[in-house]
């Protein structure tokens, strides 16, 4: 999560629930009531957002804002936003005079809430104006099929991107390298995944990891590296293409939550001795049996990914393994990182986290 704080010290009587909007909407408009809405993620509430919800508030009766949820702008922006999770920006919103009502939404875009509260207009800064885009030509379109209007302010933008970027780059924040195992880290371990076609029903995210994913990259900044043992490869279950097709495929889902992994590396190898010691047990691809491989817990797949992305292990404060084998806790000792085992509750993890830096 972004900063917190206990939510039910910040309850407001005038930040609504989404079907209590819609409710008042209906009320005021009998009233002959004009109603506005502002949208966006409004974090780190500055004087531009103060001036725009004054200006909108003259163009209607009731001005409604409603405020992105965390999990949208985390997907628009990026890790590290927002700085402020959605019920302490509606409070912050909620407080201002000029603002009636606030509303958090928990869509992608200001489409479907025009769609659901169909307010009279939908107000904007000047900087849309002239703006095509396919995410404001889809706002005008839905505030008119809604019986509305677009207005803008005169305003002068100020953007909290610029803010934060600045604060960014003249105040230092934590840089920290996450190294992810794959099977029974990030996704539920199942036995050689990919060995059967049906391999895309078997994965599911494990959600402490994700969560503490999400916790880390709102509050530092990070780079995140799979780091995986891929031995059904050798052992002839599965194909290179196989894993990376798993891979991409674990990516899509990590994504749809706000996480992008910057870099995948696997190893397919098994080492020569394994081999000999165990070749009665199964079949062996010689391609994949090596005098010396990349296996965790040796450290060459972190400095693998770390060349990919063109980036150097000096540039970061702390290293953080997630991991549920001793090849994983081996290999943060091995990088000098910290290890957390995946099998903790995310509680847990935070506590562990938390205390890297205190």
């Amino acid at each position: 999560m972004p900063i917190s704080a206990e939510k039910y010290e910040f309850a407001k009587d005038n930040i609504l629930t989404m079907e209590d909007a819609v409710k008042k909407i209906e009320e005021l408009k009998k009233e002959n009531k004009k109603i506005g809405l502002c949208h966006g993620g409004f974090d780190m509430l500055h004087p531009g957002h103060v001036r725009h919800f004054i200006s909108a508030k003259k163009f209607c009766d009731v001005l409604f804002v409603s405020i992105t949820s965390d999990f949208f702008v985390t997907m628009r922006k990026g890790g590290g936003r927002p700085v402020f999770p959605d019920y302490l920006r509606a409070y912050m919103a909620a407080n201002i005079s000029s603002v009636d009502f606030v509303i958090i939404s928990d869509y992608k875009s200001a489409v479907e809430v025009l769609n659901i509260i169909k307010p009279s207009f939908y107000i904007k800064g000047p900087d849309f104006i002239s703006k095509t885009t396919p995410g404001i030509n889809a706002e005008r379109a839905a505030i008119r099929n809604t019986g509305g209007d677009i207005l803008y302010t005169e305003d002068i933008k100020l953007s909290s991107t610029d803010i934060i970027r600045y604060i960014k780059e003249n105040i230092d924040k934590k840089k920290i390298l996450i190294c992810l195992d794959r099977d029974g880290t990030l996704i539920e371990d199942r036995d050689y995944l990919g060995k059967n076609d049906v391999w895309a029903e078997d994965i599911i995210l494990k959600n402490n990891v994700v969560n503490a994913l999400f916790y880390l990259q709102t509050k530092y900044l990070t780079t995140k590296l799979v780091i995986s043992n891929q031995s059904g490869v050798a052992k002839k279950y599965f194909d290179c293409r196989r894993v990376e097709e798993i891979n991409r495929f674990i990516g899509n889902l990590l994504t749809d939550k706000g996480i992008k992994i910057d870099s995948w590396q696997y190893c397919p190898d098994i080492d020569k001795k394994y081999a000999e010691k165990n070749r009665d047990k199964f079949e062996l691809d010689k391609n994949f049996v090596k005098e010396k491989t990349v296996r965790k817990p040796g450290t060459d797949m972190i400095f693998n990914g770390l060349n990919e992305i063109k980036r150097d292990i000096k540039e970061f404060d702390i290293i953080i393994v997630f991991g549920d084998k001793n090849d994983d806790s081996a290999l943060a000792k091995n990088i000098g990182g910290v290890f957390i085992d995946s099998k903790l509750q995310y509680e847990k993890m935070i506590e562990i986290i938390d205390g890297i830096f205190s």
